[in-house]
């Protein structure tokens, strides 16, 4: 009979995966550990394990769950708080070696692994003639961005990225390779469409795709004191954009002193159909701005131009609001604040904030409808809305726990604001949030139990409960 070590990179071992592990203490082990976007996201495991294919996910799933050791699960990498991606005194689980982007032209179906990144994505596409709902930042990854909805340039038109997911291909808890759709459990491809990693390793997104074409879009930057007229330019967009669903619009609130040493005002303007000055964005072009990167380019072009900086500590926290001028003023104006604070306390070289809006109306949710449903709750909120991202960047963890001190407080007075003037909404977005909030329940109970039963229907050991411990777990929203 073989005994084992407690140490969890045994079982892996004793399965035959040894060409998959990664060491503490190697210089690949390391590398994988620095490549996450947010430093605080690292939090140095055991060892990594990198399987390759679906089959090998299966392998170290049945090898894990014999562990007692908690099991991290990490797809790109780009979600920002510790916890959500790595895992301390423990085994990772990482699925960046899972990257293939392929096109069926019979099925017109677009099958993308989840370590792959969106410039990826969308550069292999392109090659092919088509494109796919998905991540406007390139170097974002494929499977976080999916099981947490996924907001796209495409929105208007399609629906969120998880509503175009035709099939995933699923691991589950026991080790069982499943397909879920909409005639083959259906529950669990309803389910995955923004629950996030609670029922088991999307090791494959099968996708709708659609003719691949330039666009017209980039940044536009303006100084801070055009910020009222941008916030009115994007209720109005906002309220328009039913009408123009090829266009996508969102508004940004810096501070970086690395490119300016005052608060500006990015815009992201995009008309996926490649119409030169859309007609939706009038109102803006007339709003001076003292850079124009708008152009014809591709979307790959796009999302590579999108890309975030990496390795900084971070600290984000989103809300969601009615669509109404006086939610981005009051944002902004918490904003201006928030940095003249943070000066006092911080060198203001060693950080930079940004205070984000971006349209949500009703018709992404339609679109939602139409292709079957997730799991967000959206369709009982009748209203055009917006969605609300604050994000500090900083050098160290102490000025980081000064920034989550000034982002929770910042986040709370929003929140009270809003409530106070009827401006609130329900919904927290999942990919935005910080660890301290509850996005999962922000879904409204009705969705709660949903998640809660599909969870307990194909995970009854609660293997991505209780080992699999990164990340939003339905188990700990409150009954």
């Amino acid at each position: 009979m073989m005994i084992l070590s407690s140490h969890p990179s045994a079982w892996v071992l004793a399965a035959g995966l040894q060409e998959l592990i990664l060491l503490a203490g190697s210089d690949a082990y390391a590398a994988r550990e620095a490549s996450y976007w947010a430093e605080n996201a690292s939090l140095s495991p055991y060892c990594i394990v990198q399987p390759r294919t679906t089959n090998e996910v299966a392998l170290v799933v049945k090898a894990l769950s014999e562990t007692d050791g908690p099991i991290g699960l990490r797809s790109g990498g780009v979600t920002q708080w510790a916890g959500s991606n790595d895992v301390k005194n423990g085994v990772t689980i990482d699925l960046g070696k899972l990257r293939d982007v392929t096109y069926n032209a019979q099925s017109k179906l677009a099958s993308l692994q989840p370590g792959a990144r969106w410039d990826e994505v969308y550069g292999e596409l392109q090659n092919q003639g088509v494109c796919v709902t998905g991540g406007r930042i390139g170097n974002v990854g494929v499977g976080g961005f999916l099981t947490g909805c996924g907001n796209s340039f495409h929105s208007a038109q399609n629906g969120f990225g998880c509503d175009n997911v035709v099939n995933f291909e699923v691991v589950l808890g026991n080790a069982t390779i499943v397909n879920a759709n909409s005639t083959s459990h259906p529950d669990l491809w309803t389910a995955l469409k923004g629950g996030s990693g609670n029922f088991g390793i999307v090791t494959r997104f099968d996708m709708f795709t659609f003719p691949a074409t330039e666009i017209w879009g980039g940044n536009r930057i303006s100084v801070r004191s055009e910020g009222e007229k941008l916030a009115q330019a994007l209720v109005d967009f906002t309220n328009n954009n039913n009408k123009n669903p090829e266009d996508a619009f969102v508004i940004d609130h810096i501070f970086d002193p690395s490119s300016s040493p005052d608060v500006i005002v990015l815009q992201v303007i995009v008309d996926t159909h490649g119409v030169i000055n859309a007609s939706a964005f009038d109102d803006v072009r007339k709003i001076p701005a003292v850079v124009d990167d708008v152009q014809k380019r591709t979307l790959q072009d796009l999302a590579d131009n999108e890309r975030v900086p990496s390795r900084q500590q971070q600290v984000w926290f989103s809300l969601s609001f009615k669509n109404d001028i006086r939610v981005i003023n009051k944002g902004a104006e918490l904003h201006d604040q928030l940095v003249e604070e943070l000066k006092a306390l911080i060198p203001s070289s060693n950080f930079a904030t940004e205070c984000l809006f971006q349209p949500l109306p009703t018709i992404f949710t339609e679109h939602s409808i139409e292709k079957g449903g997730n799991v967000m709750g959206l369709d009982k909120v009748k209203e055009n809305a917006l969605i609300w991202l604050i994000a500090g960047a900083s050098g160290t963890p102490e000025e980081s726990a000064i920034m989550r001190e000034k982002l929770s407080a910042l986040t709370a007075s929003f929140e009270q604001y809003a409530a106070s003037e009827g401006l609130g909404n329900d919904l927290e977005w999942l990919n935005y949030a910080d660890q301290t909030q509850n996005p999962l329940k922000s879904y409204g109970k009705e969705n709660v139990d949903f998640i809660r039963k599909v969870a307990e229907k194909y995970d009854p050991a609660g293997v991505f409960q209780k080992k699999v411990v990164t990340g939003w777990k339905i188990s700990k929203v409150s009954q």
